[in-house]
């Protein structure tokens, strides 16, 4: 009995580290854009509405952690670094009256798990809406 217990220790020892490793830098990736969407609210008064969008589409893009598929003009693809974000993908709503800005975006990660080279989607969002600081 104490022979079973420790192989099932010891495999929920590995499948728990394997999760870690293949999963944690998602998270993290994802605390670094939360990062970067709350630099961006504390920007707002000197950016405007159009600015807080070009500025995060410009920031997301530019990350190198992510990377995603683009059309290589010869009819395949090729993988760059960034997001591949638009400017229809940022939600950027600020309202006069309440002072409230609201920023939204969604974004997919895409995960091969080792050995099997199974994919796997993992779908993060971004949305805050607050007031940002020094708006009167």
């Amino acid at each position: 009995m104490r022979t079973f217990l420790g192989w099932v220790l010891a495999a929920a020892l590995i499948g728990g580290l394997y999760s870690v490793i293949m999963f944690a830098p998602l998270y993290v990736d994802h605390w670094d854009v939360e990062d970067m969407g709350n630099k961006t609210f504390n920007q707002f008064r000197d950016l405007g509405v159009e600015g807080v969008r070009t500025y995060v589409r410009d920031q997301l893009n530019r990350v190198t952690f992510m990377t995603h598929e683009e059309d290589d003009g010869f009819g395949g693809t090729k993988v760059v670094d960034g997001m591949g974000m638009t400017d229809d993908d940022i939600l950027v709503e600020f309202d006069e009256t309440t002072k409230v800005l609201h920023l939204h975006f969604e974004y997919k990660r895409v995960v091969v798990l080792k050995p099997t080279q199974k994919q796997r989607v993992f779908k993060f969002v971004y949305d805050k809406k607050e007031k940002p600081p020094n708006v009167f």
